[in-house]
């Protein structure tokens, strides 16, 4: 330890330590003592969420040339007047005020005041120690108001700090509203700080505001500008609408909306963003539907083709405390990946995909959308196997997949979801479904409508009887799976809830089943490309009187078509072509009032086909959403289907004999 009060120094010593002074504490190593002011704009490491910023607290600032005194700091000028004998004491109290403020004590003061040099003799006399101590206390007091000076700078620093962070709180004081008064205008590579503080954006989209060229810089630009618009009658915004707002832009942005077909009033900061015109795209129309009573959005859904292109980004996941449904349709230049941030929707109870070029695979990140109801997937790229965390979800009632480029199996988590009420995977060639009825039929007893269709491979397996315990199911379509067999007669358990069977493009063999009978609220009935044979029997026609489809086409079937085909009062379509279906059209036909089609053609039928009947007949054309539940019927006036390949007249057929 130095003691600096000593007495066995000479003045040139005292020089000596002024020069090490100079030399030991350097600007540099002094301002380094200074806490730095403010925080920086984005972390060094990444971070999930970026922290709110803090306020940092108020600095105490030692002075190492002064010692504390009724709460205020004493300079050794304060006490040149003092008698010599309390040099001692405040040397001692100097000496130890700079080792606490220096860990290596005597790097500031390094010579030991008790050495002799050689040849010296030792100094008694007072005029040399006042001298010395002079010279000592002008050191201290150049070194004091150093440091005073510094403490006046921080204190400014300091000062100015705590009036930006007032000014920075003024920013969110007065009902959540937020106002940022005269920011400066965004540079090539930084953003204004206050606006990014104030907000808490997550790091991924700070990161991303950087790039000039990103979506998010250019919604960051758009909202700052807004801001900065002091006629704006807006410009008082809370900080849930701005992060709002900021999501839309950066949508809008990141899917090209300058070139959306539809894009007027998107943007336009006069106008609340539940009525900006492109969110109206979506099925339900109304404002109301689109946000909640607060005005938070709760759906995106865009149904009509809108020349969208660019990726879905990730700041979706900033409306994760509003939004229900995110649904994009006929999206076609919508490519990229489901962004993992989509697990941050807590509220998603509908997420639709359908016939977009969104490539990848499932995240696993959905397995967090514990609100989630309904996942549907259509006519896009996706692969991969469904992730096993989807099972997690007990909110899932409806899982479509559909055209996609999924494999593997369906997880048995997924199979086991205790809501689940409709499953559709339907031309998905790599995954394998057989097990779903095999093998997890008795969890599925809950199920209300599946469909399992594979264009491309067929399982060849029947039809179980274990069907029969779904009795719950409205609509079953086990279509082009490659089943063999005969239709099990426990398929008429389901009774009365049944409303739609589709079993078409199997090669299931054999004549129809009485338990097709019991059936009885059978609306449509799908038999079509398969290997039945036998006649029709009467009570097809007589027991499901409900059915507005019959389609029994590309099948060996024989024989007349019986007149109870007229107790059908509410069929639409008849489609019997390509069988061997021989005969007169029975009279019955005429009596049906909302028969618009019917389809002959490649039959045995011989006959006329009555002039009433070739008046309101018309080929339909179907117009089907992928994955939807219902398809719609076009009809086209044009009867060259009707009679092509048989033996009937009339209609635009060969004129009958006599005519």
């Amino acid at each position: 330890m130095v003691s600096i009060g000593g007495s066995n120094n000479n003045s040139s010593n005292a020089a000596g330590r002024r020069e090490n002074i100079h030399a030991t504490l350097t600007w540099q190593e002094i301002t380094q003592a200074v806490p730095p002011v403010g925080i920086p704009l984005i972390p060094e490491t990444p971070q999930e969420e970026c922290p709110p910023v803090p306020v940092p607290p108020d600095t105490e600032f030692t002075n190492p040339g002064a010692f504390p005194v009724e709460g205020r700091f004493i300079s050794q000028d304060d006490n040149l007047q003092e008698q010599n004998t309390q040099a001692p004491i405040i040397d001692a109290l100097v000496t130890h005020t700079i080792r606490d403020e220096n860990d290596e004590g005597s790097n500031l003061f390094h010579q030991n005041t008790e050495t002799t040099f050689p040849n010296e003799r030792p100094q008694h006399d007072w005029g040399q120690k006042l001298l010395r101590l002079l010279s000592l206390e002008v050191n201290v007091a150049l070194f004091t108001v150093i440091v005073v000076l510094l403490i006046f700078l921080a204190v400014s620093d300091d000062g100015h700090s705590r009036n930006n962070n007032k000014h920075s709180k003024s920013i969110n004081q007065q009902n959540g509203a937020i106002h940022i008064p005269a920011l400066a205008a965004t540079g090539p590579t930084s953003a204004p700080t206050r606006l990014l503080d104030s907000l808490n954006l997550p790091n991924f989209t700070i990161m991303a505001i950087k790039d000039p060229r990103s979506p998010q810089r250019k919604a960051y630009q758009w909202l700052t500008q807004n801001i900065n618009n002091t006629s704006s009658a807006l410009k008082n915004l809370p900080k849930w609408r701005l992060i709002q707002r900021f999501a839309l832009a950066t949508f809008y942005y990141s899917t090209s909306g300058d070139y959306w077909v539809k894009h007027n009033g998107w943007l336009d900061w006069e106008t609340n963003e539940c009525s900006w015109e492109q969110l109206l795209l979506s099925r339900d129309s109304s404002p109301e539907l689109n946000c909640n009573k607060k005005g938070e959005i709760k759906a995106l859904a865009f149904w009509n083709a809108n020349n969208m292109e660019g990726t879905i980004p990730p700041e979706i996941s900033l409306l994760g405390q509003s939004l229900e449904s995110f649904e994009l349709n006929r999206q076609l230049s919508i490519r990229g990946t489901i962004p993992t941030e989509f697990g941050l929707l807590i509220k998603l109870t509908k997420l639709v995909l359908s016939s977009t070029n969104v490539v990848g695979t499932l995240p696993t990140e959905l397995g967090l959308l514990q609100r989630l109801e309904r996942l549907q997937i259509t006519n896009c790229h996706l692969s991969g196997q469904i992730p096993s965390e989807v099972g997690n979800l007990d909110n899932l009632s409806a899982v479509l997949l559909v055209m996609a480029d999924l494999t593997g199996s369906v997880p048995s988590e997924v199979l086991q979801l205790p809501g689940l009420v409709a499953l559709s995977i339907d031309q998905c060639p790599g995954l394998n479904t057989e097990s779903i009825l095999h093998d997890a039929i008795a969890n599925l007893q809950r199920l209300e409508w599946l469909v399992l269709s594979n264009r491309t491979l067929g399982i060849g397996v029947p039809i179980p009887s274990e069907i029969g315990m779904l009795t719950e199911l409205k609509l079953l379509g086990l279509v082009n799976w490659n089943i063999h067999g005969t239709i099990p007669s426990q398929l008429g358990k389901l009774g009365d809830v049944l409303t739609s069977l589709d079993l078409r493009g199997n090669s299931i063999s054999g004549s129809l089943p009485h338990a097709l009978w019991e059936l009885t609220n059978l609306v449509g009935l799908h038999l079509g490309s398969n290997m039945l044979d036998g006649t029709l029997p009467h009570d097809l026609f007589s027991k499901l009187t409900k059915l507005t489809r019959l389609c029994i086409k590309n099948n060996n079937f024989s024989g007349l078509i019986p007149p109870e085909v007229g107790l059908l009062s509410s069929l639409k379509q008849l489609e019997l072509q390509n069988t061997n279906l021989a005969g007169t059209l029975p009279a019955e036909l005429l009596v049906l009032e909302n028969l618009t089609s019917v389809v002959l053609q490649n039959t045995s039928l011989w006959g006329s086909i009555p002039g009433e009947m070739c008046d309101k007949l018309h080929q339909l054309e179907m117009k089907c959403i992928v994955g939807g539940p219902t398809c719609q019927v076009l009809q086209v006036k044009t009867n060259t289907t009707v009679c092509h390949g048989t033996s009937l007249c009339g209609c635009d057929c060969a004129p009958c004999p006599g005519n």
